[in-house]
């Protein structure tokens, strides 16, 4: 199932007009109980938003270049689609499904309702979902928070996520929180080249100590 889903999204690549196309490099470090991760590699991005009549649908697909002679050693991918159900309000509902190749990737199918919060001039896209997390021996939920917002007459973006979900506990019984978010500065150098950076802000998700870890990165975007 995992490898069927996989091949229609990397298919739907191929015909979907692409949002942008990401190149980071992660420096820094990441500390899981008494092992140290270094994070000096490349991680590609392919990140889509299409918006349409009944709502619009969102994936992006990670690639992290860890291996051995710079291979790829990490794919992780969201694809979620939304149904607008009040125009006004941006009120609607939302299906989504997350996976990934490394084990400590949890699958997860993902369903809930979604609307946006405005804030002054800025709105703040939230999704509240049942997650059903594979193999799980509870129900768990998930909180999106996503953002745009362009700075000083467009010159900068500054965007992101937060997801904050609740899964099995992979070392003990009973559950934990996992946190992940990714805010991302751009200065956009001309109308498809971007230079910026982002913050990978994690805990229990990668690393299972319950600490926060802190890993940014230097990036180049591409918007075709």
């Amino acid at each position: 199932m995992r490898s069927i889903i996989f091949l229609l999204l990397v298919g739907s690549c191929l015909w979907l007009p692409a949002q942008n196309l990401q190149l980071h490099y992660d420096f820094g470090k990441a500390q899981n109980f008494d092992q140290t991760i270094d994070r000096r590699y490349f991680t590609a991005t392919f990140e889509l938003f299409k918006p349409d009549k009944l709502g619009s649908t969102f994936l992006f697909v990670d690639v992290d270049f860890d291996k051995g002679a710079g291979g790829a050693s990490l794919a992780y991918f969201e694809i979620a689609r939304k149904i607008t159900l009040h125009q006004k309000s941006g009120f609607g509902v939302q299906v989504e499904y997350n996976d990934g190749t490394p084990d400590f990737i949890v699958p997860a199918w993902l369903a809930g309702i979604t609307f946006p919060i405005r804030l002054g001039g800025v709105s703040v896209y939230t999704s509240w979902l049942y997650r059903a997390n594979r193999g799980s021996r509870s129900p768990d939920g998930q909180m999106t928070l996503v953002w745009n917002i362009p700075v000083w007459k467009n010159r900068f973006e500054f965007s992101g996520f937060v997801d904050v979900w609740t899964q099995d506990n992979v070392l003990e019984s009973g559950k934990q929180w996992v946190i992940l978010s990714e805010p991302q500065l751009w200065y956009n150098l001309s109308t498809r080249f971007c230079l910026g950076s982002e913050l990978e802000i994690s805990r229990n998700f990668f690393t299972f100590d319950g600490s926060f870890e802190w890993m940014p990165t230097l990036a180049l975007k591409f918007k075709p």
